[in-house]
């Protein structure tokens, strides 16, 4: 019921008077698909059956809601024609079928107890959703006060949404931010920060989505560069000789 409840989150209305709602509304899917896999193994529910439901589910809201959403929010800006028409389309179909290929092989190579891995393969689908859809949420506010920004955001929109599309499938490694935080005991001055981060995300809420989910987008890449390009720092020799046999005498 939790994955069935969030597919009609993500399928929000389309017309522009809700783009910001339909924003809240895929972010909002994104705490029942955190929900579902843990109230399935707590009342020991789970089942294949539920597996591909919650992938379906996680497709509708992940992949073809945010797919739409960018569709419709960069049709409310003068752009140029050929841009409406041929590419932005294309884009969004190709993230939609990149989320589809995301979530398969999610699925398969997805060990049976979740709690277990600690990383992803690959931009996760909530993430690239969460990315387009907080650069949906600022827009409105950024009328009032920079409306430059505000076109700035819908017109990266596209960009945004073909840089998750390509992460998504990659094999980037991320880390699993749930499980990192919930596994293992915490000081209490976690509690104390926790807190701290949910009042500046609620005075900044518009913002701080955006802020945290592009972060989170670029962290892949930055560690994949750094892995890659930097040299890996030589474990020095060690100084003493292993003592053998014959050095006795």
């Amino acid at each position: 019921m939790l994955a069935v409840g969030r597919t009609g989150l993500g399928m929000a209305d389309g017309r522009a008077v809700y783009f910001q709602q339909a924003a809240w509304l895929i972010l909002a899917a994104m705490i029942f698909d955190a929900l579902d896999g843990f109230v399935a193994r707590m009342t020991r529910t789970a089942s294949p059956f539920g597996a591909q439901l919650d992938s379906l589910c996680d497709l509708i809201s992940f992949g073809v809601a945010p797919g739409f959403l960018v569709l419709a929010v960069t049709r409310t800006a003068q752009r140029d024609a050929f841009l409406l028409e041929r590419l932005v389309p294309a884009v969004c179909v190709l993230y939609a079928l990149c989320a589809l290929i995301r979530l398969a092989r999610f699925t398969i190579e997805t060990p049976a107890d979740e709690g277990a891995h600690r990383d992803f393969s690959g931009l996760p689908s909530p993430a690239a959703a969460g990315l387009i859809a907080g650069a949906v949420l600022p827009t409105r506010e950024l009328l009032r006060w920079g409306p430059g920004m505000a076109s700035l955001l819908v017109g990266i929109l596209p960009a945004l949404a073909f840089g998750a599309a390509v992460l998504m499938v990659s094999r980037i490694r991320y880390a699993h931010v749930v499980n990192r935080l919930l596994q293992g005991r915490r000081p209490f001055v976690t509690l104390i920060e926790f807190a701290l981060l949910l009042t500046l995300a609620y005075l900044f809420r518009e913002l701080v989505f955006f802020l945290a989910f592009l972060g989170y987008t670029a962290t892949g890449p930055a560690l994949w560069a750094k892995h890659r390009l930097l040299p890996r720092t030589a474990r020095p020799p060690s100084l003493s000789r292993p003592v053998r046999h014959q050095d006795w005498f």
